[in-house]
């Protein structure tokens, strides 16, 4: 395949690719947290309690545990590139709900946007075996970077966008604008293309579950999501409580999320390299081990040092296990199988661990207890990474 060359029912320059990947992949993560940084303005103008308030994040994660297993369906029926024009849309116009005043419409908006995400986080993977099999490292790295790229922006404009504008909604309706533009790119870049010969091809996940890789890398993607949900729920929380001074554990939450851009574009380029991965993942749990050890034994020594192995370990395992859906698999559209089914079941698992994680400390009074849970969930993400990192590709059963 030529560098100019993205596709192989229709040429594209690849810089343009680019962009519109890039923009697609922004797409999948700023609107999620957007809404966080100004959840107490919207509290007070709908005047609504946190429980209520957190089904505009919560919500999101159930949708992309519930609908994604459709996604495949969607995509053969539609050709991927449409599909994604479609799932753009979606967020898109989940955007605009979420910013009109009103609750009802703002769970609708919820809905849609979660429906969008959802459909992308499938579509992506599959899209880069399809258009970009021989660069699958770069590309793949180009993707966890510029999601997180996108978290962060989406985290760290929303209040300064609102105290500029006087509203809540002005960040909401920005990300909902660059979602606009976004569809329209893709839905030329749809036009241009026909539907790919293998779009409609073995759609169903259900074809999947007999594949004990598909199962292994399914157990990984849920166990690092549930860590990774979790720690992002608690971490200030917990080094607070150690004596962590409250400015310090809050930075750490950031040093994290930083710490996962530029882990998970070198992994998703060394992985790509590799034929057998198994010490690659062995060596990225061991960092989030040390975190969180650091954090339970001694949280006031360093705490920027164990911000720093667990961004690095958990960036790396969210990076591995994406690039793995695209490796591990033949076909374009057995990619999109694998990823709805490892993302669906993944986020499901995850959805209970900030929960359980808090539950425990509410019964024991300390995070001793949770973080020993944390400790044994990561034992089993990493048996689970050192099996799918061997070279053994997933078995689809036809008919």
């Amino acid at each position: 395949m030529s560098a100019r060359s993205v596709s192989p029912t229709a040429p594209l320059p690849a810089a343009l690719w680019l962009v519109a990947f890039a923009l697609a992949a922004i797409n999948l993560r700023a609107p999620i947290v957007v809404v966080g940084p100004v959840l107490e303005s919207i509290m007070q103008t709908l005047a609504i309690g946190a429980g209520v308030a957190s089904l505009f994040t919560t919500g999101m994660i159930l949708c992309f545990g519930v609908l994604s297993p459709l996604a495949p369906s969607v995509a053969a029926r539609l050709g991927l590139d449409r599909a994604i024009a479609l799932a753009l849309g979606a967020i898109a116009l989940g955007g605009l709900l979420r910013g009109i005043e009103s609750l009802p419409v703002m769970l609708i908006g919820t809905f849609f946007a979660g429906l969008g995400i959802a459909f992308g986080n499938v579509f992506m993977p599959s899209l880069v075996k399809r258009d970009r099999p021989e660069r699958i490292g770069q590309t793949m790295g180009l993707y966890t970077v510029v999601m997180g790229i996108g978290a962060t922006l989406g985290a760290g404009t929303a209040v300064p966008l609102m105290n500029l504008s006087g509203s809540w909604s002005v960040p909401i309706l920005m990300w909902s604008g660059i979602g606009v533009a976004t569809t329209a790119l893709w839905i030329w870049m749809a036009w241009r293309r026909p539907k790919a010969s293998d779009d409609g091809q073995s759609t169903r996940i259900t074809r999947l579950f007999k594949s004990r890789t598909a199962w292994t890398l399914t157990l990984f993607m849920g166990m690092q999501s549930l860590g990774f949900y979790t720690l992002q729920t608690w971490v200030p929380a917990v080094a607070s409580a150690a004596g962590v001074p409250s400015a310090a554990a809050g930075g750490m939450l950031s040093i994290i999320n930083l710490t996962t851009i530029p882990a998970s574009y070198v992994i998703a380029r060394l992985a790509a390299r590799l034929h057998h991965h198994s010490l690659l993942v062995l060596g990225l749990c061991t960092l989030i081990a040390l975190g969180l050890v650091g954090l339970w034994l001694a949280p006031t020594v360093s705490p920027t040092l164990w911000a720093i192995l667990l961004g690095a370990g958990q960036g790396g395992c969210f990076s591995f296990a994406l690039t793995m859906i695209v490796m591990r698999t033949r076909r374009a559209n057995h990619a999109a199988m694998l990823s709805g089914m490892a993302q669906s079941l993944g986020y499901l698992m995850a959805a209970g661990g900030p929960l359980v994680f808090g539950a425990l400390h509410g019964v024991t009074g300390d995070w001793r207890l949770s973080l020993w849970l944390l400790m044994a969930l990561l034992s089993v993400q990493t048996v689970a990474g050192v099996m799918i990192g061997r070279p053994k590709l997933v078995t689809v059963r036809e008919g």
